[in-house]
């Protein structure tokens, strides 16, 4: 028995009870030694055949670790008992095994044995004793044979008395499971059957993880590592999926389980269903949390100061007590129409869509609650049900409220999953309900209490107010007043911003039509730049019975500031319609006008960006349609300003067929999206001229007016242009790249395979590759679009030439060579360069080359003349150098042309024969 399979000494109990055998008369009758301990190690109980193999009778209560008198180790010495195997087992909380000793015998006589000791556990992990089988290898020392025999029998006892663990096992009411480290279920109680379902048969091999519920998978790989590092985990409460898919909330025990030689081969899981103690605490928990929501609403409700909060203290309570998502309260209006009038986590537009319903009328006496446990199911319109599943509410409840006998409206509670209203749920609401109901009909009667008291406030102030009401509202208006109560308007009063705008004190007279000792001096008034005499002013204009409309002036101080007015002016009258006098009102729009400046000031800028950029800007009205372009964009389409239709059909008008698709297409596609657009597209103007451009544009925000798209396009034909030459001289030097790359490769195969001395192929090798990298530079410094081929050669025989002489000389048209000709043409005049000054007629004073080339323009081919002069005797060589290779192979694999070279006796003459690109030399 492993500690991982200890049971309680309850259990054992119960199986008692449930289980006739006496299991202490079955140890009794063993012939085998056996004898258990409490947790200190005192022994409890011990059979006979333990007492005769001891050869005394133990002590109950008083011996300790071992029935035996003495111990002795095999090898014999003495081994105390606080050391023997039953001691370190209840010491380390785990079975010892494989540990022979020898009992010393009072009559010292002596029984080699094998023992084991294996712990003992409770029903909550702890130790609470062990049990020792002791096995007398007397007879196994004396022959090997009945050593066997008794080795079989002993595992036979052993393997009954497993069977007896196995049905204490079997017979517990708690959940009692074994595994391996790989999380495979080993073995599975009756208790399991009943707890998860499942029968033996049908978990036994299986992962433990079936057990696991979505969420939970994590569980497992954890516990297996605690496992494997020998730890015990007691009492870890977690939910487990039952066969038929509910989830159970149980308490986990898991020990792990060690082979005889202490090692951990499994764990042994103790799983107690702990649902109803869950449910129970669930329950006082939501109990506990109604009566404080309740509490918490008495309490608001009573301090409440006006409807707000009371309806603020409903919804508190009503979603803390009731644990629903959402909630609402509803009332009769004057027409008796069920409207919202506080509310939590409801849209706007399903608010709208439910306003007015109600499953009673004001008329209804002690309506009863409603509560649907889910919409699927319940007997609704169509359209109502649409409504609600859209708002994601599958749950709901009705609460009707009522006062003094009269419903007033309703409350509502809202779930977002189904959910069965249980009767305490039920009371709950409708204790809120009339909770509610007296609070609002307590505040209707306060509210018109205290109304009814204002109406009485106000009519008495009413009278008090009306004198100074004008005074009140001159003074309050944040616009400047004037007044002239004279038609001449010698004088004019005003309220105390037309003072402070004017910079005068308080009831100075503020008219430019007063005797000069009184009028004021510190500033004058203009309109469109030009001054105006005091009757040309709005005040004097009304007073002479004109009415004076959105007049604007300027009002300029003395120390250079200005202001800006916009106003109205109208005559006073008298009962008869004479005019007496007159009044204006006007507003400072200082602020305006400057920020109308700068805002041309900025458009004068914007013009001028969008001019220098090359650019044009451009609206699209999407409600009527109307497209603008400015005068930039015009330009760029080549249309003089103004000439654009101004609809989006002349705008496609001008774009290239080719490419009109996919501008409607991004037109589209923003139009369905709202995000900014974006297109590269080409142009046809008018003198067929055909421009690239590029457009951006954004929607206009959401301001009450109509919807727009606006933005600006900009022409980047030379963008695309220059793009287009990169794309090309990109390719082309990649080309260049890789043919330079096969040349060079060539050139030292061939320089250093066929000369035996290593220094010359090096030089030559280095003279070859310098020429190619001379011929490169010439392409590069003309961006690889050619180079002649006089430069080549003089490049070439430069070193060479000698003006004085005039041993070097050329003749033929200008000839201009693409790159691959370049390049090649430039290795063989290299070639021929270095032999005719290594072996031929560079090599003497008297020695003369002249290169002569002609284009034949009837099959466009280039032919080369190279002959030599003057120096030493020529004679045909008996082998071919890389020269003569490179002559003769290169120029006719990367030209497709043909080399012929003559070994004169007065010199050598080379002629080169290749294809010739048409246009090349314009």
């Amino acid at each position: 028995m492993s500690s991982g399979e200890a049971l309680p000494k309850s259990s054992t109990n119960e199986i008692s009870a449930a289980h006739p055998p006496d299991f202490r008369a079955t140890l009794d009758a063993l012939p085998v030694a056996i004898y258990t301990t409490d947790e200190n190690g005192i022994i409890t109980y011990y059979n006979r055949a333990a007492a005769l193999l001891a050869g005394r009778e133990p002590e109950l209560g008083k011996d300790r670790w071992c029935v035996s008198w003495r111990l002795r180790r095999p090898d014999g010495s003495a081994l105390p008992h606080h050391q023997c195997p039953m001691a370190r087992a209840l010491k380390e909380g785990k079975p010892i095994r494989g540990k022979e000793l020898v009992a010393v015998r009072p009559d010292g006589t002596t029984v080699p044995l094998l023992p084991y000791p294996t712990p003992i556990f409770n029903a909550s992990g702890a130790l609470s004793g062990a049990v020792n089988l002791l096995i007398d290898l007397t007879e196994r020392k004396k022959s090997e044979l009945l050593a066997s025999e008794r080795e079989a029998e002993c595992r036979r006892l052993a393997e009954r008395e497993s069977r007896y663990l196995a049905a204490i096992v079997e017979s517990s009411d708690d959940a009692i499971v074994s595994k391996d480290l790989n999380g495979i279920i080993t073995s599975w109680n009756q208790g399991a059957e009943r707890l998860f379902g499942y029968m033996a048969d049908e978990v036994l091999g299986r992962p433990i993880t079936i057990l696991m519920p979505p969420a939970y998978e994590n569980e497992e790989p954890r516990i297996l590592e605690r496992i494997r590092r020998g730890e015990r985990i007691d009492h870890y409460e977690t939910k487990r999926r039952r066969k038929d898919g509910s989830l159970i909330d149980i308490s986990l025990t898991i020990s792990p389980v060690r082979d005889a030689e202490g090692r951990i081969i499994g764990a042994s899981k103790i799983a107690r269903d702990i649902t109803e103690r869950k449910q129970a605490k669930e329950v006082l928990s939501i109990r506990l949390r109604e009566q404080a929501a309740l509490y918490r609403l008495t309490e608001k409700l009573h301090r409440a100061k006006d409807i707000e909060e009371v309806y603020e203290a409903a919804l508190d309570a009503i979603q803390t007590a009731l644990a629903c998502d959402r909630a609402s309260i509803l009332l009769f209006d004057r027409s008796q129409t069920m409207r919202f009038v506080a509310w939590r986590g409801l849209s706007e537009p399903y608010r709208r869509a439910v306003d007015g319903h109600s499953p009673w009328t004001s008329e209804d006496k002690d309506p009863e609650p409603i509560f649907i446990r889910d919409i699927a199911e319940a007997v609704i319109s169509d359209d109502l049900r649409a409504v609600i599943e859209a708002e994601g509410i599958r749950a709901l409840g009705f609460i009707p409220l009522v006062t003094e006998g009269k419903l007033i409206g309703k409350f509502m509670a809202y779930y977002n999953l189904p959910h069965s209203f249980a009767d305490d749920e039920i009371r709950m609401a409708l204790t809120i309900g009339r909770q509610l109901g007296f609070s609002v009909q307590r505040m209707r009667a306060e509210q018109a209490r205290r109304l009814a008291e204002e109406q009485l406030r106000r009519n008495e102030a009413n009278e008090r107010a009306r004198a100074a009401e004008l005074l009140a509202i001159m003074e309050a208006v944040p616009a400047s007043i004037w007044i002239a109560r004279t038609p001449d308007c010698s004088v004019i009063n005003g309220n105390r911003s037309s003072y402070e705008l004017l910079r005068l004190p308080p009831d100075s007279n503020l008219s430019l039509s007063a005797p000069p000792d009184e009028r004021p001096a510190n500033f004058r008034v203009f309109s469109m730049g030009e001054m105006l005499k005091p009757d040309e002013l709005p005040v004097q204009r009304a007073a002479r019975g004109e009415e004076v409309q959105n007049f604007e002036e300027e009002i300029r101080f003395d120390d250079g500031t200005s202001l800006y007015l916009f106003g109205n002016a109208t005559p006073l009258r008298d009962s008869a319609g004479e005019v007496v006098g007159a009044v204006a009102a006007s507003v400072d729009i200082t602020e305006r006008k400057q920020t109308e400046e700068a805002l041309q000031e900025s458009e004068r800028r914007l013009q001028l960006a969008l001019s220098a950029g090359r650019m044009g800007a451009w609206e699209w009205n999407l409600t009527t349609g109307e497209v603008i372009w400015s005068s930039g964009l015009e330009a760029l389409h080549g249309l003089e300003p103004g000439a654009f239709g101004g609809t989006l059909a002349d705008f496609k008008r001008d774009i290239h067929p080719d490419d009109l698709v996919a501008v409607e297409h991004d037109i589209a596609s923003v139009m369905e999206t709202r995000e900014n657009y974006h297109t590269v597209y080409r142009i046809r103007r008018a003198d067929g001229t055909v421009r690239w451009m590029e457009a951006f544009g954004q929607f206009s925000p959401h301001g009450g007016g109509p919807e727009k798209l606006a933005g600006v396009c900009m022409d980047i034909t030379e963008r695309k242009q220059a793009e287009a030459q990169r794309n090309l001289l990109v390719a082309e030097l990649s080309h260049r790249v890789k043919n330079t790359l096969a040349t060079v490769t060539s050139i030292a195969r061939q320089s250093f395979s066929t000369n035996p001395d290593v220094h010359d192929a090096h030089r030559s090798f280095d003279a070859r590759i310098r020429a190619l990298a001379q011929t490169h530079t010439r392409l590069a410094e003309a961006s690889w679009s050619g180079v002649s081929l006089e430069t080549i050669l003089f490049d070439e025989l430069a070193p060479y030439r000698d003006e004085n002489r005039d041993n070097v000389a050329f003749a033929g048209p200008p000839t201009m060579l693409p790159p691959r000709h370049a390049l090649t043409l430039g290795l063989a005049a290299h070639e021929l360069a270095t032999n005719a000054a290594k072996h031929g007629a560079l090599t003497v004073r008297t020695g003369r080359v002249s290169v002569r080339w002609t284009i034949d323009p009837r099959d466009n081919r280039l032919r080369i003349c190279w002959s030599e002069t003057g120096g030493p005797s020529v004679l045909e060589p008996k082998h071919n150098g890389f020269g003569r290779l490179l002559l003769e192979r290169v120029v006719a694999s990367d030209l497709g042309g043909e080399v012929r070279l003559e070994f004169a006796p007065r010199g050598l003459i080379c002629t080169i024969d290749v294809p010739y690109p048409v246009g090349v030399s314009e």
